[in-house]
């Protein structure tokens, strides 16, 4: 059956979705449309008809993981978990003996206060621990960035994620779980990252992922993949396993 407006419309609302966008061209045309609690959302036909999820409706439950296949982890399985932490969106990739496993992100209600949104990732993190059991997680460091014509911009930016950095880490801390830190310029230049600018250089790690593991994803889910394999090929160098 062909895809066109009137199906795609049709099965949206199926779902209990209603879609606002007027016009469908393909698979990749970016849509509105708003899930049945209400919320607006932005994103593809074949986004949605892989995952019908709303990710606002997510982040309203922080202890509510995300279930995309994330494998039960084995007895003897040594697992990274990789977060490229942020108080609005953070990628995030799952590595099992050096295989990854899963990837994905959390979004926070962009609508809720910084300290809230901080919140949230705390307990969306204490859930992940608990329903992924991880070994080992490894975090990008914060930096900050050069002030050019948007100085206080940046200023607020590297506050929010110091804040959100110190409550990941004293979560860390008291669930006892072994971590460390990464700058974004010691896993780039490990993956090969050459690029000049932040787009270019999250564009390439795309381009990384794709070559990788043949797989299409955001740019916070590309920054938490290559970022794990820097922790994968860290952590063999201390002992664990072999150098992959």
């Amino acid at each position: 059956m062909p895809i066109n407006f009137y199906s795609v419309k049709n099965h949206l609302e199926q779902e209990g979705w209603k879609l606002i966008s007027t016009e469908y061209k393909n698979l990749d045309t970016e849509l509105e449309m708003i899930c049945p609690a209400g919320h607006t959302q932005h994103q593809t036909y074949k986004q949605w008809r892989k995952h019908p999820l709303c990710e606002q409706c997510m982040a309203g439950d922080p202890f509510k993981i995300k279930k995309n296949k994330v494998p039960t982890k084995k007895v003897g399985t040594y697992r990274i978990l990789a977060l490229d932490a942020a108080t609005n969106t953070t990628g995030y990739a799952i590595f099992d003996d050096g295989a990854l496993v899963n990837y994905g992100t959390y979004k926070t209600d962009g609508s809720k206060e910084t300290v809230e949104r901080i919140h949230d990732v705390k307990l969306w993190l204490l859930a992940a621990i608990d329903e992924w059991k991880p070994d080992f997680i490894g975090i990008e460091h914060i930096q900050l960035q050069s002030f050019g014509t948007r100085g206080q911009f940046q200023v607020e930016i590297y506050r929010a994620l110091a804040n959100l950095q110190g409550v990941l880490l004293d979560t860390l801390f008291a669930a006892d779980i072994h971590y460390e830190l990464a700058y974004s310029s010691s896993w780039r230049k490990y993956c090969g990252i050459e690029d000049k600018g932040r787009e270019n250089k999250k564009k390439q790690a795309q381009d990384k992922v794709k070559l990788w593991y043949k797989q299409d994803c955001t740019q916070d889910e590309a920054d938490a993949i290559c970022l794990g394999k820097y922790f994968v090929h860290e952590q063999t160098k201390t002992g664990w396993g072999e150098d992959l």
